[in-house]
């Protein structure tokens, strides 16, 4: 009986320790392409798409010039069984406006039990705005949604500021080829810091159609896909429209998490709808 108790001890502690290594051990989304070290050429032809693709969004010169990009989106989560959405309505309403190139940004939301409020963030503080007064108070909640609308909005633009860029091979998706590349901080390899990244360029248009990416602030083991379509062109800037968000990556297509829909997009005073 000794025995038998001995070795159920050993089990359970097997399992807890390989559950927590499997918890605590960052995905590594790094192509094979790339190798244990990536080549100095392969930064040199990452540096060269990422201007590519910027290119095909407008320039990044012109979108700055912009100084801010406003747009109202509708983020559904479908029926969120799991909780995970944070928003106070499904789906959720709100037009926001971003302040180019900064994590600064602001939204009204339009449907839930806060309808017509209105916060923001500056210099990464939340504050509401009531009647054009910024009262700065804790939201954590509003915060991280900002701050996360506000990158995403400005994706193709703010992922350059990332230390490491890099070539890394093709991919396929559905029968196509597309150019990788390879985004990440920190370190080469994965780490529990650092987001990695692997955008999927469209060889024709330099478009990001398909996004691979961690997400090491809430799980280290998860990694997900995000499909952008319907893209438009707003004043010389191209966004856009839909985005899909599943689990794992681009050739599986897992199951769908959430979509985010924009309703209409402006830069400079020129708007396009859906």
């Amino acid at each position: 009986m000794k025995k038998f108790w001995k070795i159920t001890a050993i089990i359970i502690a097997a399992l807890l320790i390989g559950g927590w290594w499997f918890v605590n051990t960052p995905v590594d989304l790094r192509p094979t392409y790339l190798g244990d070290k990536i080549a100095k050429k392969d930064y040199a032809k990452g540096n060269l798409l990422l201007q590519e693709m910027q290119a095909a969004y407008g320039g990044i010169d012109n979108w700055l010039a912009h100084k801010t990009g406003t747009y109202s989106q509708i983020a559904d989560w479908y029926d969120d069984k799991l909780g995970i959405a944070g928003w106070d309505e499904l789906p959720q309403q709100f037009e926001m406006t971003s302040t180019l190139g900064t994590d600064d940004s602001e939204f009204t939301l339009l449907n839930g039990v806060n309808k017509g409020q209105t916060w923001g963030v500056q210099d990464w503080k939340a504050y509401q705005n009531k009647n054009g007064q910024k009262a700065f108070i804790p939201n954590e909640k509003y915060q991280h949604k900002l701050i996360y609308k506000n990158y995403w909005f400005q994706f193709p633009f703010r992922i350059s500021e990332a230390p490491i860029i890099a070539y890394a091979g093709e991919g396929m998706v559905k029968g196509e080829a597309y150019d990788l590349l390879y985004v990440t901080w920190g370190s080469e390899a994965a780490n529990r810091e650092y987001d990695q990244y692997v955008l999927y360029l469209d060889k024709e248009t330099k478009l990001v159609e398909w996004l691979h990416f961690t997400l090491r602030e809430k799980v280290n083991f998860i990694n997900i896909t995000a499909q952008f379509t319907d893209f438009k062109t707003i004043n010389g800037i191209v966004s856009p429209f839909t985005q899909y968000i599943t689990l794992g990556n681009p050739e599986d297509g897992g199951r769908k998490m959430h979509e985010n829909r924009y309703q209409w997009i402006e830069f400079g005073g020129e708007r396009v709808s859906r």
